[in-house]
């Protein structure tokens, strides 16, 4: 429309170089109207990108077919994708991913190569927690409805995958789930004497 958008420096990726010509998908945040016409403004660390993103790509979740349950993002480095079917027969999480890989991929290559774990949304909390927290392999969940904190117990090997560097996978999960989460090692937790339901269904 031969208009001019404003990109703040926070609202751009780290570390992203702009090239005179190159296309970039931008998520327009806010249109101000000035003397001069309207003044938009963009942003390509808004989560509303992703979503936008997931609609562009992804017929089902444009139709509806699929849901976008919750988004949690650190721009740039990593965003976690609960999606829930609305029909049993879609499997919500390969349909995301596609063939291949393909439809993620054109995703990541438009956030610059950005990571997406996309996990199946879950209604109990046992599930959906150990869900949001892959690739790590969960064991037990512990949840306390009232308080929405949960205690989760995985095997000693898998603790550093669900924490994540610098705790990311962790928060990312507590954040797109909202509950507190806190994870504990099988080991610590047979020595503390905490009974364990291996109640994770791993489908």
């Amino acid at each position: 429309k031969n208009m001019e958008a404003h990109m703040p420096i926070k609202e751009g990726l780290d570390g992203e170089t702009y090239t005179v010509g190159e296309e970039k998908k931008v998520y327009i945040t806010k249109v101000e109207k000035t003397g001069k016409g309207p003044k938009i403004f963009i942003s390509r660390t808004n989560k509303e990108i992703v979503k936008k993103l997931f609609e562009l790509t992804i017929p089902e979740v444009s139709s509806g077919a699929i849901e976008i349950m919750g988004i949690a993002r650190d721009p740039g480095s990593r965003t976690k994708v609960g999606v829930m079917a609305v029909n049993e027969d879609i499997d919500p999480k390969g349909a995301c991913v596609g063939a291949g890989g393909l439809r993620i991929k054109s995703i990541n290559a438009a956030l610059n190569n950005e990571k997406i774990d996309i996990f199946t949304w879950k209604d109990n909390p046992v599930d959906l927690i150990a869900e949001a927290l892959l690739p790590a392999r969960v064991s037990s969940v512990i949840p306390d409805v009232k308080t929405k904190r949960a205690v989760v117990i995985v095997d000693d090997d898998q603790y550093s995958l669900a924490i994540g560097k610098s705790g990311q996978n962790a928060r990312l999960a507590a954040y797109v789930t909202g509950w507190k989460i806190d994870i504990q090692k099988l080991s610590e937790a047979q020595a503390e004497g905490i009974e364990i339901d291996y109640n994770v269904n791993h489908s």
